[in-house]
């Protein structure tokens, strides 16, 4: 009888045991799975929160060389002769210029050619070298204000804008910097904090070995 009842009580004990083992387990797996949900929702929201600052950063850069282009286009329609007229033009052309499909090519070119048909050498050469301007402006601007806004350097905002060009025409002058802001957002949110972590976890585990030897 007491060899039963101690077998009994042995089997008992090593029920319990398995079944706080499973539980412990279990508890173990869901807390690493909540860690994980958490670490995965924190980055998700950093990486949206790190989207809208770059497209607040891409629309301030479009206000900038918004700006520029009404300098320049005004600056030279005053001298063409259109007085009060010169800052209505420059808001409109200036508005075309921002389509990349469109552009301000649009409105000078054929204007030049009018002026010189019709004679007009002042108001051609005028036409010509202000287009000239925003033009070599835009190029040598757009990707130095449009990379520190979008956090990305001139050169890799420069090749974006080519590429953009070159895969989807006129669109991809402001497409391509766009997928590279992008891109670079989501590989400084979901990789880099990844590898930084990772390099960091051994050098904050070494002063504990030494402490330990």
């Amino acid at each position: 009888m007491r060899l039963a009842n101690s077998a009994r009580i042995g089997r008992v004990f090593y029920e319990l045991s398995r079944i706080a083992h499973v539980i412990a387990i279990e508890s173990i797996t869901t807390i690493r799975y909540n860690r994980l949900m958490e670490q995965k929702e924190k980055r998700i929201f950093t990486a949206l929160k790190e989207l809208g600052h770059t497209a607040l950063g891409f629309g301030k850069a479009q206000l900038i060389l918004f700006g520029v282009n009404f300098v320049v286009i005004n600056i030279g329609m005053i001298v063409a002769g259109l007085g009060w007229w010169s800052p209505l033009i420059a808001v409109c052309v200036s508005i075309l210029d921002l389509l990349p499909v469109v552009g301000s090519g649009i409105v000078y070119v054929p204007w030049a050619i009018i002026a010189l048909l019709a004679k007009n050498t002042h108001m051609a050469i005028v036409v010509g070298v202000t287009y000239i301007a925003m033009v070599v402006l835009r190029m040598i601007l757009d990707p130095i204000i449009t990379g520190k806004s979008v956090g990305l350097s001139p050169w890799i905002t420069l090749l974006a804008s080519v590429g953009g060009l070159i895969f989807f025409g006129g669109v991809g002058m402001i497409l391509g910097p766009v997928i590279a802001a992008v891109a670079n957002v989501l590989y400084r949110v979901f990789f880099k904090k990844k590898t930084q972590a990772q390099s960091a976890a051994p050098t904050t585990t070494a002063p504990d070995e030494q402490q330990t030897k």
